[in-house]
C-alpha cells in the first residue's frame, strides 16, 4: 500500500513552518522554514507560505499530485468552512482568505484551523496526549493558546473558538493585551510579556547579559536568550522568568478547577527552552487549584517539539480523506 503524504503549515506569530508529512507515522519527509513578520498584503502572505511549502517539498522530493492536500494552522481565530484567517493580533491581520489561494496555486484541497488546535491534534496522534481522552494542550510564545480534548476528541466550542486561554482575564484594569482589553493572561506570561518587562528593566539601567540579544525597539527576546541567561542565573532575567510563569500557573489552575483535565501538555519554544518557566508554572498550578484536581493532574511537556503544529495540520487531510 503506497504512503500517503500531506504538507502541514504552521503560521505563527515569529515564523512559518511547513513540512511534508507521512499521515500513517507523523514522520516528515522534508521541512521548510521562515520568519514571520508583520504583513496584511494577501499576495505577501502568500509568496511567504508557498515559499516555505515549495522548499518542504523540494527537500522531499515528492510531487505535489502525489499530496493529499495542505494543512494550515494559522495563530488566530479562523474561519475553518471559508479557509478565512479572521484575525490573528501578533501577525498584524484581518479577515485574510488562505486556503483557496494556496489551494488553487498547488491544485490540491487545503484546509485551515488555528495554530494551537491543530498542534493539539497532533500531540493527540503522535505525541503526549497519546491514550489520554481528556487533556489541554497550552503552548506559551508570542502569545498563549490551548486546545481542549474531551473524549478523544478536539473540542472547539460554539462558536469554534474554545481554547482561548491567554484571554483569561487577571486583572479587569491590567495590562494591555495584543487582544485589545486589559489584564489578559497573554499579557503576564507570554514570551512577549517577559520581553516587555526585560526592555522596561533595561531601559531603567538594569544590567543583564541579554542587553546586546534583544532588539529594544521591538521588544523581541527569544527563547534561546532567555535560556542561557537563566542558566547564566542573571537575576533580572530569572526574575522575569520566574514572575510570568507564576502567572501561567494561575491560568493553568483556572482550568484545572473548571475543566478538570486528566492532563496538561505544555509546549511552545518558550516551554522548551527554559525549564524554570515550566518547573514554576507546574508548581504554581498545583499550589492554587484545589485539592482533588491538584492531586490528580498530570502536567507535562509536549514531545513534537516545533513539528506538533505541522504534523497536526498534515493530519486534517488524513481526517479528511478517511
Amino acid at each position: 500500500m503506497p504512503e500517503k503524504f500531506a504538507v502541514g503549515v504552521d503560521f505563527g506569530g515569529t515564523k512559518i513552518i511547513a513540512g511534508v508529512v507521512n499521515l500513517e507515522t507523523g514522520r516528515l519527509a522534508g521541512t521548510g522554514k521562515k520568519k514571520t513578520r508583520q504583513v496584511s498584503e494577501q499576495d505577501d502572505v502568500l509568496r511567504r507560505l508557498t515559499s516555505v511549502i515549495d522548499e518542504s517539498m523540494a527537500e522531499a522530493g515528492v510531487d505535489p499530485k502525489c499530496l493529499a492536500g495542505i494543512g494550515i494552522g494559522a495563530a488566530g481565530q479562523v474561519n475553518r468552512a471559508k479557509g478565512v484567517l479572521v484575525y490573528a493580533a501578533n501577525i498584524g491581520i484581518n479577515d485574510l482568505p488562505l486556503a483557496g489561494p494556496l489551494s488553487e496555486h498547488y491544485g490540491l484541497p487545503c484546509m485551515l484551523g488555528n495554530d494551537v488546535e491543530i498542534a493539539t491534534i497532533g500531540e493527540l496522534n503522535f505525541g503526549a496526549g497519546r491514550k489520554c481522552d481528556n487533556f489541554v494542550c497550552i503552548f506559551v510564545g508570542t502569545g498563549i493558546g490551548s486546545g481542549i480534548v474531551q473524549g478523544g476528541q478536539l473540542y472547539r466550542g460554539a462558536t469554534g473558538t474554545a481554547g482561548e486561554i491567554g484571554h483569561i482575564v487577571l486583572d479587569p484594569y491590567g495590562r494591555l493585551c495584543g487582544c485589545g482589553c486589559l489584564g489578559c493572561l497573554e499579557a503576564y506570561a507570554s514570551r512577549t510579556a517577559i520581553a516587555k518587562h526585560v526592555v522596561a528593566e533595561l531601559n531603567k539601567g538594569t544590567d543583564s547579559v541579554v542587553r546586546d540579544r534583544i532588539d529594544v525597539s521591538k521588544g523581541i527576546l527569544r527563547s534561546k536568550a532567555l535560556a542561557d541567561a537563566v542558566e547564566a542565573k542573571d537575576e533580572m532575567v530569572v526574575r522575569a522568568v520566574t514572575q510570568a510563569a507564576e502567572f501561567m500557573g494561575m491560568g493553568l489552575a483556572t482550568v484545572m478547577n473548571f475543566l478538570n483535565p486528566q492532563r496538561i501538555v505544555l509546549g511552545g519554544g518558550l516551554i522548551e527552552a527554559v525549564d524554570l518557566y515550566f518547573q514554576v508554572a507546574a508548581k504554581e498550578a498545583k499550589q492554587r487549584a484545589l485539592k482533588v484536581p491538584a492531586r490528580k493532574i498530570e502536567i507535562v511537556k509536549a514531545e513534537l517539539g516545533d513539528y506538533a503544529g505541522i504534523i497536526g495540520a498534515a493530519l486534517m487531510l488524513r481526517d479528511r480523506t478517511d
